[in-house]
């Protein structure tokens, strides 16, 4: 019985140590996917104020040739015709999609940049689809788990102390400390039992 009680407890120590294992590395993964969906994130804030920059710097450079060609100055005239060959296609260029897109372009003249950031978000699906906070989640239920399997090791241990007690025991009370060991191993088995039975579930049957 002695024996038996040690494998199992020995058994339920590495189990509760796996599942602390379990837990951190869930959390690293939290960490992980964290990192990687604020980068993503920063990035495409980054892009898409920089064709914001380049945007504006177009509508003020095409305001500026429509000026001219209205003007009655001829060398205006000859200079907004320069500007609208060589230097508007390349500014709407370095813009692009805000000022070839039209969905982009709002009833004012003004940019949609929410649309264009959420776009920006749609072209990175995988870095999208992250969700650390899943991760933190399963890390927080692995380490409430180990907490609980602990003290079903303890109890597996407490068992074993009262095993060995009776090995030390006169005749008349041997019984009666083997019946303790054994009761508290039986019920140490079930507590493990059920709190295994209990986070299986929880994790919709994930070990």
């Amino acid at each position: 019985m002695i024996a038996v009680v040690s494998v199992t407890t020995a058994f339920a120590a590495w189990r509760a140590s796996m599942v602390s294992s379990a837990a951190g590395d869930a959390i690293r993964q939290g960490l992980i996917d964290a990192l990687k969906k604020q980068a993503s994130t920063n990035e495409d804030w980054r892009k898409m104020y920089e064709e914001a920059g380049y945007a504006q710097t177009y509508a003020v450079a095409l305001a500026q040739v429509e000026a001219f060609e209205n003007s009655n100055d001829k060398t205006a005239q000859a200079q907004a015709s320069t500007m609208r060959q060589y230097l508007l296609p390349s500014l709407q260029l370095v813009a692009d999609p805000l000022t070839t897109d039209e969905k982009y372009l709002m009833s004012d003249g003004t940019y949609d940049l929410d649309l264009r950031f959420a776009d920006l978000e749609a072209a990175t699906p995988d870095l999208a689809a992250l969700d650390p906070e899943a991760s933190f989640k399963l890390s927080d239920q692995y380490s409430s788990e180990q907490r609980w399997l602990t003290v079903g090791v303890i109890l597996l241990a407490i068992s074993l102390f009262w095993l060995a007690l009776s090995e030390l025991s006169v005749k008349s009370s041997r019984l009666v400390t083997f019946a303790i060991g054994a009761g508290i191993y039986l019920f140490g088995l079930i507590w493990f039992g059920l709190v295994e039975l209990i986070f299986f579930s929880i994790r919709g049957g994930a070990l």
